[in-house]
């Protein structure tokens, strides 16, 4: 796949075609509680790896691509080989993960219950990919015969200098003919909007597939206000109108009714110029919420790769995300089929 061949409408299923994929981003520790414990008092976490870019990349190598997960390791760290070791458990590439000084970045989640909503809490400075003083990668090299780059707002706002290697990162991508997938994701616990929004715009005119929610259109798109009553399909038409190098976009609607129950819906559109939406999905209970975007993220992608109408691609993403929910840990752990199954079930059905 390339860019000027971005989206294929069809009406079956491909399930037998593998893309070249990189993802390029922090892979993190993440140290969680328990449900009913605050992170004060606790004397044990469950451990798990994650990082928005690795989580995608996981689930697309589950879905059958050649994935690549680029990333920056601790050198001399035992964590180095249970961060690599588990990628490569999971269908991922390690070749690009480089080890340079530093530390692992760390996150401890404060995990909620009811009506007590789950807290982050960030321990990554000086993390070994945030301190990077040049790249590690031939960007000449790298994107060769790649068909897909995903990258989130996670990445640039690791650094000052990711801030500017990031517009070289998707630049070069480009270049070679590579797509680029691009979640905005802003962390305010990581960078400023008054950071973020020009880094954004230098982003964007390179960007063909994006996941973009409404808050991101009002205050990262500029395409409509907050006082201004317009329906998302209004709204991508605005962005797609103003970025016309922006092919794809989509993204969720969640209604939290406590931590442990939300209602989750699905929504798209590609080049074909139809907006559409997934079915309401009911969670209930709630396992892990950790992961659920970028398990969508990767269900839409798979299916623009693979070429689905519109309609399947959402579908597919919404169901890729509900079923993260219900496990625990960061990566979605659900290969093709699996998903196709839960889509086609009765609910509580049992397979035999």
């Amino acid at each position: 796949m390339r860019a000027s061949i971005l989206y294929l409408s069809i009406e079956i299923w491909r399930r037998d075609i593998e893309m070249k994929v990189i993802t390029l981003g922090e892979v993190l520790l993440r140290l969680s509680t328990a449900e009913d414990v605050r992170l004060k008092s606790t004397k044990e976490f469950r451990v798990c790896y994650g990082g928005a870019e690795a989580n995608v990349g996981i689930s697309l190598a589950h879905f059958g691509h050649n994935v690549s997960v680029a990333s920056v390791l601790p050198q001399d760290n035992p964590l180095n080989d249970a961060v690599s070791s588990r990628l490569r458990m999971n269908g991922i590439n390690t070749d690009l993960v480089a080890t340079e000084y530093g530390r692992l970045g760390t996150y401890f989640l404060e995990q909620g219950n009811d009506v007590r909503a789950s807290r982050v809490t960030y321990d990554r400075l000086y993390s070994s990919i945030s301190v990077l003083n040049e790249l590690c990668w031939n960007l000449d090299e790298i994107f060769k015969g790649v068909d897909l780059l995903h990258i989130s707002g996670i990445l640039p706002a690791l650094s000052k200098k990711w801030q500017s290697w990031t517009v070289e990162v998707v630049r070069k991508a480009k270049e070679y003919g590579c797509c680029v997938s691009f979640d905005m994701n802003y962390r305010s616990k990581l960078w400023s909007y008054e950071e973020a929004y020009p880094c954004f715009q230098q982003i964007l005119p390179y960007v063909d597939i994006l996941s973009a929610g409404r808050l991101d259109a009002i205050h990262f798109l500029k395409v409509a206000s907050e006082d201004e009553n317009v329906s998302l399909e209004e709204i991508y038409k605005r962005i797609q109108a103003k970025y016309p190098n922006i092919k794809v976009l989509y993204s969720t609607k969640r209604n939290v009714i406590s931590t442990n129950h939300n209602e989750l819906q699905g929504f798209f559109a590609g080049e074909d110029g139809a907006f559409v939406e997934s079915k309401l999905y009911d969670i209930n209970p709630i396992i892990d919420r950790v992961g659920g975007g970028d398990a969508f993220a990767a269900g839409i992608l798979n299916g623009v790769l693979k070429g689905w109408n519109s309609q399947q691609i959402v579908d597919f993403g919404t169901a890729s995300s509900v079923l993260k929910h219900t496990v625990f840990g960061d990566w979605n752990p659900f290969n093709e089929d699996e998903v196709f199954e839960f889509m086609n079930q009765k609910s509580g059905q049992i397979f035999r």
